[in-house]
């Protein structure tokens, strides 16, 4: 019996000895892979991220180029011109849509339903033109928004 025993108990010690090596093997492979996980949603977040004012770079660099919104300074009335917009605007900010801030993508969608409105009544509203210029007016300004606050985060990385 003491035979037995002695023989047992070396075998109980490599199988007990196992069975805590797999509990911590697998317990440091599941945090390996949350890390993995983790890392991956930062990585495409940053991409995006960077898609994203790639595009807003983009976007301020159309408004400068082409007439997209005139604004007279002297008689304080705007305009926003369908053509330029629809041929050169609207392509770039629904290619990145779904990347939008929410307040940007609630103009775009603001223009959207005036001139589909427009379309489908065939003629626009007397207030149609002030509303779009405004909704124009304030995808740029959230636009250059974004910019400076990510300057500012920029610069606080830097100095902490």
């Amino acid at each position: 019996m003491n035979e037995i025993l002695n023989m047992a108990l070396p075998l109980v010690g490599v199988v007990l000895g196992g069975v805590i090596t797999f509990v911590i093997q697998q317990s440091s492979i599941r945090k390996q892979q949350e890390f993995e996980r983790e890392k991956i949603k930062i990585d495409n977040f940053y991409k995006e991220e960077i898609r994203k004012f790639e595009t807003y770079n983009k976007i301020l660099q159309i408004d400068g180029i082409y007439r997209i919104h005139d604004k007279s300074h002297h008689q304080g009335a705007s305009e926003l011109n369908r053509d330029n917009y629809n041929e050169y605007m609207r392509p770039v900010l629904f290619d990145i849509f779904h990347l939008l801030d929410e307040e940007i993508a609630e103009e775009v969608n603001n223009i959207e339903d005036i001139y589909e409105r427009q379309a489908v009544m065939e003629e626009a509203d007397e207030f149609d033109q002030e509303k779009l210029s405004n909704s124009y007016e304030k995808i740029i300004l959230l636009i250059k928004q974004q910019f400076k606050k990510h300057r500012e985060s920029k610069r606080n990385l830097r100095s902490a």
